[in-house]
C-alpha cells in the first residue's frame, strides 16, 4: 500500500503467484493488479480492498493453471495416439460409471465423488473476465446431487456439512443458465446458524467454491480466507470430531 503523506492510503497492490507443477504443469504463472483510490482511503478500507483483490486473482490464477493443465495434457495425448486409445472407455461406460482415476489437479483440490459423464455441457464467460467457464447443465448433474456430493467432500475434510449450505449457481433468473456470468458454478456457505462464530466477513465470503473438472467430476477448493480460518481456530467450530482439524 502507498500514502500520500496526508493519513491516507492512495493504491494498494496484490501479487498472487502459483507454482502449476502440482497441478500437472510445470509452469510458474504470475498475477497482479494496483487498485487506485479515487480519494485517500483510510488503512482498513484498504486492507479491505487488498483482501477484495486477492481473492479474485486467487480465482483466476487456479482457473489459470487448470486449463493450462488441461491444455498441456491434451496435447501430451495427441502425441502419443496409441496409448490415447487404449486407455478411452467405451461410450457406454461413459454414461454409467465414475472416471477410474483422478487427474493431478484433482489431487491438490480435493474432489467429491466422481461424477458420471455427460453430454450437456455448456459454457459461460467468467465474471472475473479470465476467459470461459464449463458446467454440467442442471437436468445432468441435479442440484440435489451437487449437495450430496459437495457434503460427502466436506465430511472427508473432517467437517460437519450440516454446518454448511450449498448455493447452486446455475438455475434461477440471475444464474448461469440464465446466460448470466459467474466465478463459479457453486458457492458453499457457513450456515446461519453458526455464522456468529465467525469473522464478519463470512458474512460475504463463501468458505469453499464449487466447478466441474472435464471429467464431470466436482472440483471444490476452500477459499483462502476460509482455509485460514481453520488453521488459526476455527476448525473446532466446524470439525466432526471436537479438538480434530483436517489441516494438521
Amino acid at each position: 500500500m502507498t500514502d500520500n503523506n496526508n493519513g491516507g492510503v492512495r493504491s494498494t497492490s496484490v501479487s498472487v503467484t502459483l507454482n502449476g507443477k502440482s497441478l500437472g504443469v510445470d509452469a510458474f504463472i504470475k498475477l497482479e493488479e494496483t487498485f487506485e483510490f479515487s480519494d485517500a482511503a483510510s488503512e482498513a478500507d484498504a486492507i479491505f480492498k487488498r483482501d477484495e483483490v486477492s481473492a479474485i486473482l486467487t480465482d483466476q490464477i487456479l482457473e489459470i493453471v487448470a486449463k493450462t493443465a488441461e491444455s498441456v495434457r491434451a496435447v501430451s495425448q495427441q502425441a502419443r495416439p496409441v496409448a490415447s486409445q487404449q486407455y478411452q472407455p467405451a461410450p457406454q461406460q461413459q454414461q454409467y460409471q465414475p472416471a477410474p482415476a483422478y487427474t493431478p489437479a484433482q489431487q491438490v483440490q480435493a474432489v467429491a465423488n466422481g461424477a458420471s459423464f455427460q453430454s450437456d455441457w455448456r459454457t459461460i464467460a467468467s465474471k472475473f473476465g479470465d476467459g470461459e467457464m464449463r458446467y454440467l447443465s442442471i437436468a445432468s448433474y441435479s442440484t440435489q446431487r451437487l449437495e450430496q456430493d459437495s457434503a460427502a467432500w466436506l465430511n472427508g475434510h473432517g467437517l460437519n456439512p450440516t454446518l454448511f449450505k450449498v448455493w447452486d449457481n446455475r438455475p434461477g433468473p440471475r444464474g448461469l443458465e440464465a446466460n448470466v456470468p459467474n466465478g463459479s458454478v457453486a458457492t458453499i456457505k457457513i450456515g446461519r446458524d453458526i455464522i456468529d462464530a465467525c469473522p464478519p466477513d463470512f458474512q460475504r465470503i463463501p468458505a469453499a467454491r464449487v466447478k466441474f473438472n472435464s471429467d464431470g467430476s466436482l472440483y471444490i477448493y476452500f477459499t483462502k480466507e476460509f482455509e485460514a480460518f481453520l488453521k488459526f481456530g476455527g476448525s473446532n467450530i466446524f470439525s466432526t470430531q471436537p479438538q480434530a482439524s483436517p489441516f494438521k
